[in-house]
């Protein structure tokens, strides 16, 4: 079957390619060596299929309440950028329902080239960004509110490898990058195809500032940097106390937040852990504390009073 006219002049480009290659081996077979040597690598790197990085939890609260978990992954062929300036590429599967025994949750795949997961490895806030700026994909891209806090998983991965390169390596929706665009020569000569061919390639849209679809299909889904930013919110005041037994022993630790834009205990999510606690009130307020004392964080019980507008959170000591 006869090629189109962009992709007979990428022949064309491709015949003359080998041609030079075949001087080169002969010429300077060690140029030639060290020629094919790097691209083979970087062949191998773009087939490597997406690993995972880390697993978080955190909450749906509209328009239905349930768990979220959030497989983080790296995957050589989602591209880095190029600077600092320049906003960072994602690729995400589908959101998943799961349902295993008497658990319930929704499960989604989200992929990060794996230097700017070892970026985040290395400075806590550009993590923090990282995952912020997946959860602020899943909520344009599914219509969700999630809760702005989440908690890391001890584990990598929820549920099954296999399914979550399933997810990330899906058919795609859009095109492919092309020659045109650049890459290694590897890439170049891959995405050459002739007319009628199908196309095979990841899951991988782009996605706009405000979630909308671009006219022109791309490679990669894209958020703006300054996306990553959270929004600005106030550090509410509060009491905390510490109850001691007569042998001076703490027994029990109460904190009192005053939240005068709250109506309700549903608008406050609380995050508590052995050592912190994290309160926030989505787009108003946000304090998170150490705490001074280990506590028993399943028995921990929360109270909102309407009147005074003070959610009061009483914490048993381990």
């Amino acid at each position: 079957m006869a090629a189109s006219l962009p992709q007979q002049d990428m022949l064309d480009q491709v015949n003359q390619l080998w041609s030079m290659l075949d001087d080169m081996s002969q010429t300077d077979p060690e140029s030639y060596q060290k020629f094919i040597k790097r691209h083979l690598q970087e062949g191998v790197e773009q087939c490597a299929p997406p690993a995972p990085h880390t697993c978080l939890e955190t909450r749906i609260l509209d328009p239905e309440e349930g768990v979220l978990y959030i497989n983080l992954c790296g995957w050589s062929r989602v591209p880095a950028p190029k600077s600092d300036s320049e906003p960072v590429p994602l690729s995400a599967g589908k959101l998943e329902q799961v349902d295993e025994g008497n658990e319930r949750y929704k499960l989604m795949n989200v992929a990060y080239n794996p230097k700017v997961l070892k970026r985040g490895e290395e400075d806590g806030i550009e993590m923090d960004q990282l995952i912020r700026l997946a959860m602020k994909y899943i909520e344009q891209e599914y219509q969700l509110r999630l809760t702005h806090s989440y908690k890391l998983a001890s584990y990598k991965l929820k549920g099954c490898a296999t399914r979550m390169k399933q997810s990330l390596a899906g058919p795609a929706k859009t095109k492919p990058q092309t020659a045109e665009s650049g890459g290694s020569l590897l890439q170049q000569i891959s995405c050459l195809r002739v007319k009628g061919e199908p196309e095979s390639s990841p899951s991988i849209e782009l996605f706009t500032e405000k979630g909308s679809k671009p006219r022109k299909a791309g490679f990669i889904e894209v958020l703006s940097s300054t996306e990553l930013e959270p929004a600005p919110v106030q550090t509410p005041s509060y009491h905390l106390s510490v109850s001691k037994d007569e042998n001076g022993r703490a027994t029990r630790i109460q904190l009192n937040v005053h939240l005068p834009e709250a109506s309700s205990v549903s608008e406050c999510d609380l995050g508590i852990s052995q050592d912190d606690v994290l309160i926030e009130v989505p787009d108003r307020y946000r304090l998170h504390l150490n705490l001074p004392e280990s506590v028993h964080e399943e028995a921990v019980t929360a109270k909102f009073s309407r009147r005074s507008r003070v959610l009061c959170v009483t914490m048993p000591v381990l």
